[in-house]
């Protein structure tokens, strides 16, 4: 690992915003500086020959190194970051929630200094961090909380993120307090990043009806109508306030099909989906261990699941995101009569470049370019990011991942925390050979 950020790329099939091409890059002081075929010099060479070069993946929707609910969560920024390197990842953005009391400004502040300690101890042991970035979630809005708002935006904030669930963990905003809020934000040039589950649909679920000692309970508990009135009504905003909305973690093909009717009108809602709605369906709630797989929104059924999947191969998604919240095995397991009692949530850092490969069965120069959209380009262009990462251009900087056409198949592994694999028994030929962040050299495969 290292390097000195002067790097020649040789050989390589690159993947730029609209095409491929093969060609070498130049990379010094950590920035792209040119294409073409380069004379060697003094600079360290990467032979990318018989190899595509990606701009970096982003998983723009993860929490890490957080509290959520009573437990604390499996993946710090350090183990997270281990295992998004060796899967061609360079950029995490987490969540940072307004809580205990705090203002937004003091969560910030707490969790850049966590980020800066696992950043010392990760240089001391000789390991690198991807670059993490945050999205931040308010929850109260008084005139001081708004000032922070706007302060936050103004030193370069650019996404802020809203659930319409979760009235009893604190963190739900109602509509017309999202509405407000959101016009509010869209003139501070801010992107609206919002959790679409109905609350009020949640709470008229009858659970005297339901067998709260069964796993596949949890689906009913948080039903498709309640994401499907959501996000109806989170478009109808969109549509008056014209803010920019970015829809996350979409499960349901009504849904989807709800978001790219309203983007035949209007170009101010992007949307992403996970690897978990498009490869599980809910027969892994209804198994022994169904536990394991409680995660908000739920697993759909299959058929569900396939039309999701042709929905995303015909584009109707901008991004691929893992929702990654990895819990430990003890705490999944930390419940007795009522699953309600699990904490939500799956890990899947580790999974998404290779299920999304599979999803476009295999790398070729179309489906490169079709990945490089979803995994780099647009969750740079929507976090903000853009034109410095998630693209391979002159002044980017050089964030890359260098993928071998067929490697030898292996286990996919989301996490290396103590968790429970979330695609155990699914392998992948994915073969990331380098991973590079503004030029440094993070991951090797032959090392």
């Amino acid at each position: 690992m290292g390097g000195n950020g002067n790097i020649l790329i040789k050989n390589g099939i690159v993947v730029f915003e609209k095409e491929t091409a093969k060609t070498d890059i130049l990379v010094q002081n950590g920035i792209i500086k040119s294409f073409g075929k380069i004379k060697e010099d003094d600079f360290e060479i990467i032979d990318a020959d018989g190899c595509y070069v990606f701009p970096g993946f982003i998983d723009m929707h993860t929490h890490l190194d957080d509290t959520i609910g009573k437990y604390y969560l499996a993946d710090t920024y350090d183990s997270a970051s281990e295992v998004a390197l060796e899967n061609g990842i360079t950029t995490l953005f987490n969540f940072i929630t307004q809580k205990n009391g705090n203002t937004l400004i003091k969560e910030l502040e707490l969790a850049l200094e966590k980020y800066e300690y696992r950043k010392k101890t990760a240089a001391n042991e000789g390991k690198e961090l991807c670059s993490i970035a945050f999205h931040l979630t308010p929850v109260t809005f008084t005139e001081n909380d708004r000032e922070d708002i706007a302060y936050l935006a103004g030193i370069g904030f650019r996404t802020f993120k809203f659930y319409t669930t979760y009235k009893n963990a604190g963190i739900y905003t109602s509509y017309d307090d999202l509405s407000e809020i959101i016009s509010i934000l869209k003139d501070l040039d801010a992107t609206i990043l919002v959790h679409c589950e109905d609350n009020d649909t949640i709470e008229s679920v009858d659970i005297t009806k339901l067998n709260l000692t069964k796993s596949i309970s949890h689906a009913l508990l948080r039903p498709a109508e309640a994401e499907i009135i959501a996000i109806r009504k989170i478009l109808s905003i969109a549509e008056k306030s014209l803010a920019r909305i970015h829809i996350v973690h979409v499960s349901t093909a009504e849904g989807a099909g709800l978001i790219n009717e309203y983007r035949k009108k209007y170009d101010n809602v992007t949307c992403e989906t996970c690897p978990q709605y498009l490869f599980l369906n809910e027969d892994k709630l209804a198994a022994p261990g169904g536990h394991r797989f409680i995660c908000s929104p739920p697993l759909r059924p299959e058929d569900n699941v396939s039309k999701l999947r042709g929905l995303a191969l015909n584009g109707h998604f901008d991004v691929f995101a893992t929702d990654h919240c990895a819990f430990r095995k003890k705490d999944k397991d930390n419940f007795f009569a009522d699953i309600r009692d699990v904490p939500n949530g799956l890990p899947g850092i580790g999974a998404l470049s290779g299920l999304i490969f599979e999803l476009y069965g295999g790398l070729n120069e179309q489906t490169a370019v079709e990945i490089s959209g979803r995994l780099s380009t647009n969750p740079a262009v929507i976090t903000g990011l853009y034109p410095m990462k998630g693209v391979i251009q002159e002044g980017s900087d050089a964030d890359l991942t260098v993928l071998g056409f067929d490697g030898e198949e292996k286990d996919i592994v989301s996490t290396k925390s103590f968790c429970y694999e979330t695609y155990f028994g699914k392998k992948t030929k994915l073969d990331v050979r380098y991973t590079l962040i503004k030029g440094n050299v993070v991951f090797e495969k032959s090392k």
